[in-house]
């Protein structure tokens, strides 16, 4: 991971793993659907004591930051950023008061979603700093899945070489389609020609 983004130092949304934290040099910012996935499984198995529960009332808090957080979307950066102070950064700071209120302990899942949440909350702030930083990192998860999804299928690449070249390939088609592009019309336009020619999606 270090070596990959070795260089990068801009805005790096992740979720709570803690193996980013060897990566300096970059902002650091959390991923605010992790944080109300964990709230999401927290809640009770019995439906009819979920509406009044804490995990319940605490992912209505993230509907209300994504509701906000929506509104936005077709806004300039620099809009984006002072209308997210304006309207989501009160909603976050009264998520996190409300949250520091909480007694739990244990290892139940709504004290695990409480500790997760709290132990995130510096980086879930760093979004508001720059208009143009998601609140998540779903885009990224979504170009993943397929790959996720079928990776039984790649039992093939049992070495670090075929691991690497699958990566490169896949790297190649999420950002293909990031940038809107027929992905087969890319990738033979790309591999009609020589080797080493820079072909970025982005400058089609």
């Amino acid at each position: 991971m270090i070596s990959f983004l070795k260089g990068f130092d801009g805005y790096l949304v992740r979720d709570g793993y803690s193996g980013y934290h060897v990566v300096t040099g970059v902002k650091h910012c959390g991923c605010m659907t992790h944080v109300r996935r964990y709230f999401v499984n927290a809640l009770p198995k019995d439906k009819s004591a979920q509406e009044t529960s804490v995990a319940a009332e605490a992912v209505r808090y993230f509907e209300r930051i994504y509701h906000e957080e929506n509104q936005l979307s077709g806004m300039t950066a620099e809009e984006r950023y002072e209308q997210r102070l304006a309207k989501v950064k009160p909603l976050l700071d009264a998520f996190f008061a409300w949250l520091e209120t909480l007694h739990v302990s244990g290892k139940s899942a709504l004290a695990k979603a409480v500790a997760y949440a709290l132990n995130e909350k510096p980086y879930l702030y760093t979004f508001l700093e720059n208009g143009n930083v998601p609140i998540d990192n779903n885009r990224a998860e979504n170009a993943i899945r397929p790959f996720a999804v079928g990776r039984k299928n790649w039992m093939h690449s049992n070495t670090a070489n075929g691991a690497k070249a699958s990566a490169a390939l896949y790297s190649i088609v999420a950002t293909a389609q990031a940038n809107g592009l027929n992905t087969e019309k890319y990738l033979t336009e790309l591999f009609s020609h020589p080797a080493g020619t820079i072909l970025l999606p982005f400058t089609i």
